[in-house]
This record gives C-alpha cells, structure tokens and sequence, in this order.
C-alpha cells in the first residue's frame, strides 16, 4: 500500500483558502438598526448645519415642492416596506416548500434585515426633515439626501425582483446548493482518490474503538447540532498537551446534553479550552458537512415526487447537481478521519464519512419515491450509468446494487412492456435527450 500523506489524511496544514465563503454569515439586524439611527441622527443635525452654515451647493427648493417631495418620498416608503415585507413572507414559504433547511444556506435571504433598514432609514428621515422645514427655511440637501435614498431603495428593490426569479426557483434553489457544495468538497477533499491507498474509515471503526480513555469531555450546554471544530487549532491543542484528542458525535449529530464530546488517551486538556473549538447550534451547517448539502437536494427532489406536488422535472433538476456532487466525490480522497500535525503524528481522530454513506444518502429516497415516475427512472440511469464508467473500481459496488435495484424498480412499476422499457433507457433531461441513439453506437458518453 502507497504511504499515506499529509493531505489524505486531511491534514490541518492546508493552504490558507480553505474555508474561504465557508463562514457563518453574522446577523444583518444589528446593520440594520444601525443604519435607522444613522438616519435619525443625520436628520436632526444635517438641516440644522445647513441653516447655519447656509449650505446649499446650488440646489434651490421653495418649502412647498420640498414639504410634496418629503411627503411623497415618506408616505411611499412606508408602503413600499408594507409590500416588501409581504413578498419576503412568501419568499420564506416557497424556500420552506422545497426544505425548511434552506433558509440557513441562502445568502441572499441573509440580507432582507438591510432591505427593511434602508427602507426604514428612509422614511424616516423624510419625515424628520420634513418636520424642520419652517417659511422660506428649507434644507435643500437634506431634501437631495432623501431622494439619492430612494434610488438606493429602488435599486434593493429591483435586487430583490431579480432574487425571486433567479435564486427562488427549483433550479436556482438547486444550483445555489450545488454551487456551495462544490466549493466545500473542493475544501475539505482536495487529494485525489488513491485505490492503492482507498480511505480507512470503515475498517478503522468508530474514532476510539478499543482504546483505553483516560479523560472524557461532555456537552453541558443546551441541545443542538454538532457543526464543526476548529481543525488547525484542535490539534496545536492536541500538540500542546501530549494528547490524542478522539471527537465521538460525527458533524451533523445531534448532541444532547451531557452526551459525550471527545475523549482521549493522554494528559486531559482543559475543558473550557477545547470546548471553545467546538460548535454546536441550532442547526446543521455546510462548514464541514457535505452531506447536510446532499441531504437538501434530496429533500427538494422527494418533494417534487410527493402526490400533492407531483413535479418530477423538478426532482430531475436537483438529481442533475447530485450527478455533479457524486462525481466529484468518487474520485476524491475522503480521508480516514485522522488530522495529522506537521510530523506526521496521529493527534485527533473524528468519525469520518464514506463514499457508500454519500452514495446512500444521494440516491436511496429518489429511488425509493421515484421508481414510478418515467423521467426520474431515465435521469436516475443516466446518473448510475456515467458514475459506473467513472468511479474506481472499489467504488462501484454501491453503483451496481442500485442499477440493479433500479431495474427492479421499474419492472414493479410500469408492468407495460413498452412502458417499462422507455423507463429503463437512461437520458440526462429525464424525458427528451437524443442519448439512447448514442449509447448504441459510442456508449455511456
């Protein structure tokens, strides 16, 4: 067997880009509020400076096309916030309709709290302007202030029309998905997948697994999701204390309160140390968690196939990125879930995930919901047939057994001959693609 490097192993001494946009976007509501007292306080001050500077830049308005202009920009923003917030409530629905998890994942959803800040910074700094326009007193760039407001307003505005059509659909929902994914797996799986040296997870067995522990470090806070842990920082820990520090929950275990977080064999840590490096929170992220990324497009897809909805184009759509995450993950290292430090010594060990689990997780539901759909039996061929002529061999055992299960499928499904047949042909676009042709004369590609 090739000896195995740093970079199999997932070392933490990766290049500096490796959790680039990978981060936990922080909360847009404290901006948000921000943004209102800014507006509040440039209110106040911003036409009392002009009246007593004599500011005006060249601008000229009479108190009553600024008292209109105030009037009009206030009265409209107030409505336009109403409206927005309407569409917001159903964009929330929609996104919840194909997976309530994927609130969490879409950026731009992360933003609607700076919409509704500039939208009420707007306002109401019309109508505090508006309330300090006296006579022949009128703060004339004050008034140009609230108008630039609105073009910024508008142009949030048309953003968020652009959002709904784009990202908001099943297949913008899906390509978002599948766009993070890939940026993940090119994160956390660079090396390319070494038969001679084929990932030892599952003859390793559980991180820890007939080892004497000598400390044991329990979760003593609320219930939750195990995120992540900080890589490069757990094993300096690790380093620091002569350690080997063993993570029992894999990322995406929920952990309950008191359940175990990490073991080991050496000198303890302290506690409170390395529960810093530890996350856990309310909900399953994508930081170091691929599989949270294929549960999702799993989700979209089951729901187009439920009865109520019966979209199978839709579930075709998301199995498109799953084509596209499945090959990039079968010829890539997974690793053995162990991080190595700059010597080459063992010094934190975590439940590591495998290809039969990714493969299971991708393929096993739409299987078992779409058997009876024309377009999802072909897309679901295409899909095991390409990754049968490009995973390596020892990963193709799993491909096998669900071409298999696949044709058993069909055969239960679509007992018409004819029928049964055309659900068997693979086709990329579920129902169209001029592919059977050419798999009679140059094969799967």
């Amino acid at each position: 067997m090739a000896p195995r490097t740093v970079a199999d192993a997932r070392s933490p001494h990766r290049p500096a880009r490796a959790h680039a946009g990978l981060r936990t976007a922080a909360p847009r509501w404290p901006l948000a509020v921000l943004e209102v007292a800014v507006a509040v306080v440039a209110a106040l001050t911003l036409p009392r400076l002009e009246y007593h500077f004599g500011w005006h830049l060249g601008l000229h308005y009479d108190a009553a096309t600024a008292q209109a202009t105030l009037s009009a920009i206030a009265a409209g923003m107030i409505t336009l916030t109403g409206f927005v917030l309407t569409a917001v409530t159903l964009m929330i629905q929609t996104v919840q309709n194909q997976s309530s998890r994927l609130l969490n994942l879409l950026n731009r959803t992360d933003n609607t709290p700076i919409l509704f800040g500039t939208f009420t910074a707007t306002f109401s700094f019309a109508l505090l302007v508006l309330s300090l326009v006296h006579g022949n007193r009128v703060p004339t760039i004050s008034v140009t202030v609230a108008l630039i407001m609105v073009l910024v307003c508008a142009s949030l505005f048309l953003r968020l029309l652009v959002t709904f059509r784009t990202t908001l659909t099943v297949g913008g929902l899906t390509r978002t998905i599948g766009g993070r994914l890939r940026t993940l797996i090119d994160v956390m799986y660079p090396s390319p997948f070494d038969p001679a040296a084929a990932d030892t997870a599952e003859r390793t067995g559980p991180p820890g697994a007939g080892q004497r522990q000598a400390w044991v470090l329990r979760h003593t806070r609320e219930p939750g999701y195990f995120q992540a842990f900080n890589e490069p920082a757990v094993v300096r820990l690790a380093a620091g204390r002569g350690t080997v520090i063993t993570f029992v929950p894999a990322v995406g275990d929920f952990v309950v309160t008191g359940a175990v977080l990490a073991m080991g064999t050496g000198p303890a840590p302290e506690p409170a140390a390395l529960r810093r490096l530890i996350r856990v929170g309310a909900t399953r992220t994508l930081e170091q968690d691929p599989a949270y990324g294929l549960r999702i497009l799993v989700d979209i897809a089951e729901r187009a196939l439920s009865p109520a909805v019966n979209d199978p184009t839709s579930a075709v759509q998301a199995l498109d990125q799953i084509d596209d995450i499945l090959q990039r993950l079968a010829g890539r290292s997974l690793g053995d879930g162990q991080l190595l430090d700059a010597r080459g010594r063992v010094l934190v060990r975590y439940p590591a995930p495998t290809w039969d689990a990714f493969f299971a997780l991708a393929i096993d539901e739409i299987l078992r919901y779409g058997g009876g759909s024309l377009q999802v039996t072909r897309r679901l061929r295409a899909l095991l047939e390409d990754l049968l002529a490009s995973a390596p061999a020892v990963r193709q055992t799993p491909v096998r057994a669900r071409l298999a299960a696949l044709e058993r499928a069909v055969r239960r499904e679509f007992p018409d001959e004819q029928t049964a047949s055309a659900a068997a042909r693979p086709d990329r676009q579920g129902i169209g693609s001029a592919r059977d042709d050419q798999n009679e004369q140059h094969g799967p590609f």
